[in-house]
């Protein structure tokens, strides 16, 4: 059994499915998902809720009796004690509990122990990118779209659409946020559309932000724009799903527009994200993002 501790948002937590995912593919065995941190009473950076319930992922939680076995060993007797010291010999990632030791790529990945419960963000799609076809599957909606997502749908479909994602909120009013990520400025905004529209034929830019009112105010292109404001709080995955049928993507310095484009099955798409993903640029993020999407 594969189980993956589930945290943070949307996007960290389709990470950390997908990783989940494609690594009990590879063992041939079953998948369980632990979303005990959403009603865990701690300190959080951001609040957040469970958010993978609009996907075909037909998810299986597990029970307290299965996360105790992972995570209290030392309740299960002296045979588990045993099993225990056994296990704290073996390298990490075949230990029980496999954590992340980094934020790029661990290549030891795959070597994990076929019984283990998974901890970290794994933002690479190395993760999973063999089983991409059916990561693509588990994250199609269970509900079509509808409304005024539909007629958004229908227009993007019908233009040369290029999705432009500004995420701000937290980034920018949570002073522990912005310590860590920080946010992408205007700049890097006005160069991303202006080199994502090159030869493109009438390219038109659909504006996906946590604050739209910011966008309309202060991002100015010379292009069409429409501003996709109709989805807030648990509606959000709908703009993932409207990124994902754009040609193009301008992405933020944010796991949730990395997954919009992400989606985006065409081969020739196009994506730009920004060269630093992190403030405080701790992190190595080399594998972060895909060798054909383009950095500036």
């Amino acid at each position: 059994m594969i189980v993956s501790e589930l945290l943070s948002g949307l996007g960290n937590q389709m990470f950390q499915y997908a990783a989940a995912r494609a690594l009990s593919l590879e063992k041939k065995t079953a998948l369980k998902l632990d979303r005990t941190w959403f009603d865990l009473e701690i300190e959080k950076q951001t609040p957040r809720n469970y958010g993978l319930d609009p996907f075909m992922l037909h998810p299986d939680f597990v029970n307290e009796k299965e996360r105790r076995f992972f995570l209290n060993p030392y309740t299960g007797g002296m045979l588990n004690r045993v099993a225990l010291k056994w296990n704290s010999m073996q390298p990490y990632y075949k230990q029980r509990v496999y954590k992340e030791p980094h934020f790029h790529f661990d290549k030891h990945f795959f070597n994990a122990s076929s019984n283990a419960y998974i901890i970290g963000y794994w933002q690479s799609e190395k993760y999973f990118s063999q089983y991409a076809h059916q990561i693509q599957k588990d994250f199609q909606l269970k509900t079509p779209l509808s409304g005024q997502n539909e007629n958004w749908s229908q227009l993007i479909r019908s233009s040369n659409a290029i999705s432009l994602h500004v995420r701000r909120s937290d980034m920018v009013n949570n002073p522990e946020v912005v310590k860590t990520h920080g946010s992408c400025g205007l700049d890097y905004y006005t160069a991303a559309a202006e080199k994502i529209a090159e030869g493109l034929e009438n390219p038109v830019f659909f504006i996906f932000s946590d604050e739209p009112d910011w966008c309309k105010a202060n991002l100015k292109l010379e292009h069409p724009m429409h501003y996709i404001d109709n989805n807030s709080g648990d509606a959000a995955y709908c703009d993932m799903q409207l990124m994902s049928l754009c040609r193009r993507h301008v992405i933020a310095n944010s796991s949730f527009s990395w997954w919009g484009a992400w989606l985006n099955p065409h081969s020739d798409k196009k994506v730009i994200a920004p060269k630093r993903w992190f403030a405080d640029n701790s992190k190595d993020t080399r594998d972060l993002i895909p060798p054909t999407w383009e950095r500036i």
